[in-house]
């Protein structure tokens, strides 16, 4: 009879739990929904820092010479927290160079290494409150690092990247399972030192759901815009390095497959 008195008093969308008046079981709610409802499957990982390892594979699409279509197999650790955002991996694919201007090129691979450090702000500028919830943002920096290897020669660069990403998260209330949630995340990566052909551009995520959720399995798209210059051969010869540098090109790349985190 009490727990159906209590049942009786609670307010539509509250339920009290055993012992609990309507009011106590208000007071829990509203402490959930501004600690970033850690009772529920969408925010309770974001209590660690505990790196979770993963895995991802699927094909990848490239353009610049390349040939249409190569394998990605990438490994990786994730932290997911209130206030930071790390990530560090490791990847490679078979791809190779089928119109670069030095063929025949049989053989080819690339392998990429990227470290990034993301932060979660508590509060926006006034002038960009209609960016919403701040916690679903973070602004992060790091650093790339990726190899060309072919038949017929090597390239490796090192590129400063920043950038930043938002969680789109639809929850019917507060501390309830996510209906739907995605990632949406952007980096400009510059040029660093790639004195060769000067690649710099933007790179997008999509990730399904977003990896603050307390989830295994993923969807990832990740798609690359960049700018580049013909291949400065002889940096030494001032006149031939102005002419390959004039000549511009953009292009683009999309990979995308299934990440396991563990």
């Amino acid at each position: 009879m009490l727990a159906l008195s209590s049942l009786a008093q609670s307010p539509p969308g509250l339920v009290s739990r055993p012992g609990e008046t309507c009011c106590t079981s208000a007071v829990l709610s509203s402490k959930a929904a501004s600690q970033g409802n850690p009772d529920s499957n969408v925010e309770s990982q974001l209590d660690s820092l505990i790196p979770r390892p993963y895995l991802l594979i699927g094909p990848s699409l490239g353009g610049a010479g390349y040939r249409p279509l190569a394998l990605l197999l990438e490994v990786g650790v994730n932290v997911e927290s209130r206030h930071f955002v790390m990530n560090a991996d490791g990847a490679y694919d078979n791809d190779r160079k089928t119109n670069d201007n030095d063929q025949p090129n049989p053989k080819g691979h690339d392998r990429y290494l990227q470290g990034t450090i993301g932060f979660r702000p508590t509060h926006l500028p006034e002038a960009l409150r209609f960016l919403g919830d701040p916690a679903h943002w973070y602004f992060e920096a790091g650093y790339r690092w990726n190899q060309l290897s072919t038949s017929n020669y090597v390239k490796g660069m090192n590129r400063p990247q920043f950038g930043g990403a938002y969680d789109v998260v639809i929850r019917s209330c507060s501390i309830c399972r996510r209906d739907f949630s995605m990632r949406i995340a952007a980096n400009y990566f510059t040029a660093g030192n790639d004195w060769q052909n000067g690649t710099h551009g933007v790179e997008a995520d999509l990730i399904f759901p977003t990896p603050r959720e307390n989830r295994h399995w993923f969807w990832r798209q990740r798609t690359k815009v960049y700018r580049y210059y013909t291949t400065v051969t002889d940096p030494t010869n001032i006149p031939l390095t102005l002419e390959q540098k004039s000549h511009e090109g953009t292009d683009s790349s999309i990979n995308f497959g299934v990440m396991y985190r563990f």
